[in-house]
């Protein structure tokens, strides 16, 4: 007999097993994946730069000094975020947690913000990264608060007036909102919000008392658009907290899965000056201790800051040169999307127009579900909208940083589905 979070825990979905990845010669009918953000143009330089470092010493065979991040690689991503961060106050090594991925650590997050089963929450704009939605709550008892805020406006410092609306409308309804979660730079959106936004919104946490938790994982993936829409990354860690936010209330999570392209060293971390916050992490994160081989690369690539300049800079220009590319092949297509992103890996479609609905019976959110269940059927696989809270159905979240062949191909498929 299973308990009963078992048994709903049984019908999460989840990845396991082989991948049956496109290759245009070694498996042409393989699947296009558009789904996994993940930097698949800098593997390579990844990868030749740990074959060269990969000596280990016995340090490494062992349990190491506990669950919380070396001090080497703590200091060693001290110095990073200090560099690239810009933060208005000095981070140190003592303020930096790490946890094997940022996902347990958005789970942490929930866990020492929220009490469980309490009518405590979580406050989300959408559309919002989908991932969020197991994260916060499969473990936690925690319940998550969804704010429209708009599909493209929820940049704007009006924004502030729909979080505080979303509180207030979620206080009559007995639900005490404990925390504010962003992606800075947006999933899947891919924009960046601008300083005044981060500041009202720390302005709003302040008088609500929530905590405001700034998922930061893009930050250096953010490419020149040459647009004047395009606003450039704004840590929070950047703007000086004094007269406008306790900084013991502020929490940013980064890690090495995304601007590295290492999501397969499972190394997050959360960077806060609240002393109390990190003692709560560090008891925690017992369960999820990153391993000693990864912490080591990790350390060896921070600290390595003349290689990883160049790394990060290539990194910037592959992705402006790859969203280009399918910027190019959707207007070809004839498939409309979100103009403003410059960060992150991926853009948002808009395939309103081809939703099934009589064949859903009207059912805007059902023909969403058939049309992707087309795509995959065809060998395309992308997220759709309906995950990620989209405020209406049709769209979809497709992944660029792939190699120009297996770019060219999907697009190809979705045009076919499509019917172009």
């Amino acid at each position: 007999m299973l308990s009963k979070r078992a048994v709903a825990w049984t019908k999460a979905q989840y990845a396991h097993g082989p991948l049956n990845p496109y290759h245009p010669t070694a498996n042409p009918d393989g699947k296009v994946s558009f789904a996994n953000a993940e930097n698949w143009l800098m593997h390579e330089d990844l990868t030749q730069f740990i074959n060269a470092r990969s000596q280990f010493t016995e340090f490494c065979c062992s349990y190491g000094e506990g669950f919380t991040g070396t001090v080497r690689l703590r200091t060693a991503m001290a110095k990073h975020v200090n560099t690239h961060f810009k933060p208005a106050r000095e981070i140190d090594a003592e303020q930096i947690t790490f946890s094997a991925g940022v996902t347990e650590l958005n789970e942490v997050c929930a866990m020492l913000t929220c009490n469980p089963n309490a009518g405590e929450s979580v406050m989300l704009g959408k559309p919002v990264y989908g991932a969020f939605a197991k994260d916060l709550t499969m473990r936690t008892g925690v319940e998550l608060e969804y704010v429209d805020v708009g599909d493209t406006d929820q940049f704007s410092p009006d924004c502030v007036a729909a979080y505080e609306a979303g509180f207030e409308a979620a206080k009559a309804r007995g639900v005490d909102i404990k925390a504010i979660m962003l992606c800075n730079p947006h999933n899947p959106l891919g924009e960046c919000y601008p300083r005044e936004t981060l500041v009202g919104l720390m302005h709003l946490c302040a008088a609500k008392g929530m905590h405001l938790i700034s998922d930061e994982i893009y930050a250096l993936s953010a490419y020149n658009q040459d647009k004047p829409s395009s606003v450039q990354f704004t840590s929070v860690l950047s703007i000086d907290p004094t007269g406008i936010i306790d900084p013991a209330q502020v929490h940013v999570l980064y890690g090495m899965s995304k601007d590295f392209g290492a999501a397969g060293m499972r190394l997050g971390c959360v960077i806060t000056q609240n002393i109390e916050f990190t003692k709560a992490v560090r008891a925690i994160c017992r369960f999820s201790t990153p391993s000693q081989y990864s912490m080591d690369l990790a350390a060896k690539l921070l600290e390595d800051q003349d290689y990883l300049s160049g790394f990060l800079e290539k990194s910037q220009r592959r992705l402006t040169e790859s969203r280009l590319l399918v910027e190019e092949l959707l207007t070809k297509a004839g498939i409309s999307f979100h103009q403003k992103g410059n960060a992150g890996f991926f853009m948002w479609l808009d395939l309103t127009a081809f939703l099934p609905l009589e064949e859903a019976d009207g059912d805007g959110w059902a023909a969403e579900r058939l049309l992707s269940q087309r795509f995959y059927d065809d060998g395309v696989i992308m997220a759709a909208g309906e995950a990620y809270h989209a405020p209406s159905p049709g769209k979809f979240r497709v992944v660029f940083c792939l190699e120009e062949d297996t770019i060219r191909e999907g697009i190809r498929r979705i045009s076919a589905v499509l019917g172009h």
